[in-house]
């Protein structure tokens, strides 16, 4: 099963100069420290952030390095793990090693925490979860149970940036379970659901101790979820914000409520939105203001990916709710009408600049779709792509 691209697409540095330059422009507002661990073993550290640049040493999956979050400007098209990037580099070194030093790709490891070095979480504390984490079985669903037993016994009482990174280790190892382990072929066609068990999971009442496999299922971290005409496991977010959400940072915070409620919600369902356009409106301008409050969230490449996609879903629909009629070729009234709440209720923020350029333009084609709004739908589309 694939995830919907809207929480999990990855987005890229913008190049902002035509000068080569191996480093991007000074923020002063960047946090001092970064702190990251390599997802991919035996991941090259280069001498320069290229693909032919000299190895200085391969990663270990569970490294820890550190940085002050230094990017290159270009970026690269590269494979891992049978998934093509296209991102920069970073300038690392390894944990308490500065020796150690070089540029790793950025797709190949993870963050677990940018701010001030003295508040970063205790990497000792982090190398035993991570450890702990390897020793499991990533194809046995019941290592989910495992992982979850270490994190109430060890970590419950965790500082806000220990919980933070965490959380995104429990979470990335989950998400593995569920894609990786192939956890849908549990279910598949084995779930003994009469139509009120279907309705009670859609509805997020299901008693998962009501069968064996389900109740498992749940004892190891996961649910059910409704997608492409059946149900199959994902990971429990209710669970994770239970036991986080009390104890990771304010940022980390409102991201997991955040995603708790879109996982709870889905927007799609076979290829259509599913909810009214408002409520698309709803959730970019949350992820603009998330973003624009939290710049430096140590999952600010997702959160940004939510903010352009759903703007631009908002803008340009998709296949199976499109925003032309294919009778009429004219705006439907249900973006017409979303298109006017933002103008209303967000007057100032960058969803609704883009929303009243559209409409604007529709307007003055009488809201068909003609070459010149064609034109601006492409531009758009391909502005996302090339972030």
């Amino acid at each position: 099963m694939k995830a919907a691209p809207l929480f999990f697409l990855c987005t890229a540095f913008v190049s902002l100069t035509q000068c080569r330059s191996d480093k991007a422009p000074a923020d002063p507002n960047k946090p001092e420290y970064f702190l990251y661990t390599v997802r991919v073993d035996g991941l090259p550290l280069r001498k320069k952030p290229e693909q032919e640049a000299t190895i200085v040493a391969h990663l270990a999956e569970g490294d820890l390095l550190e940085g002050a979050g230094e990017a290159s400007l270009q970026r690269e098209e590269l494979t891992l793990g049978g998934i093509t990037y296209r991102e920069p580099y970073l300038a690392v070194h390894r944990l308490k090693d500065e020796k150690q030093a070089g540029w790793a790709y950025s797709a190949g490891i993870t963050e677990l925490y940018a701010g001030p070095r003295a508040r970063r979480p205790d990497p000792a504390t982090l190398e035993a979860f991570i450890r702990h984490l390897q020793g499991l079985d990533f194809r046995d669903p019941t290592s989910g149970s495992k992982a979850w037993r270490y994190v109430e016994k060890h970590l419950e009482s965790a500082s806000a940036s220990l919980a933070d990174a965490a959380f995104i280790l429990l979470e990335q190892f989950l998400r593995r379970i569920e894609v990786e382990g192939e956890l849908w072929k549990l279910t598949e066609g084995r779930l003994p659901f009469n139509e009120a068990d279907a309705q009670a999971v859609y509805k997020g009442h299901f008693d998962y101790s009501k069968y064996p496999i389900t109740d498992s299922l749940y004892q190891n971290g996961f649910r059910l979820a409704w997608g492409e005409g059946m149900f199959f496991p994902v990971v429990n977010w209710e669970r994770l914000r239970e036991f986080f959400g009390p104890r990771v940072s304010p940022a980390m915070q409102r991201y997991i409520a955040q995603r708790t409620e879109e996982y709870k919600h889905p927007i799609y369902n076979d290829g259509a939105i599913v909810v009214p356009l408002e409520a698309i409106a709803e959730m970019a301008v949350w992820w603009e203001n998330f973003n624009r409050r939290y710049p430096y969230f140590v999952r600010r490449q997702e959160a940004r990916e939510s903010e352009h996609w759903l703007r631009l879903v908002l803008l340009n629909g998709v296949n199976n709710t499109p925003v032309f009629s294919s009778e009429t070729e004219e705006v439907s009234q249900a973006y017409r009408s979303a298109w006017e709440y933002t103008l209303q209720r967000h007057p100032k923020t960058e969803l609704a600049r883009r929303v009243k350029e559209m409409a604007d333009l529709c307007a003055a084609e009488g809201w068909k779709r003609t070459e010149k709004v064609n034109a601006l739908r492409a531009r758009l589309l391909q502005e996302y792509n090339d972030r």
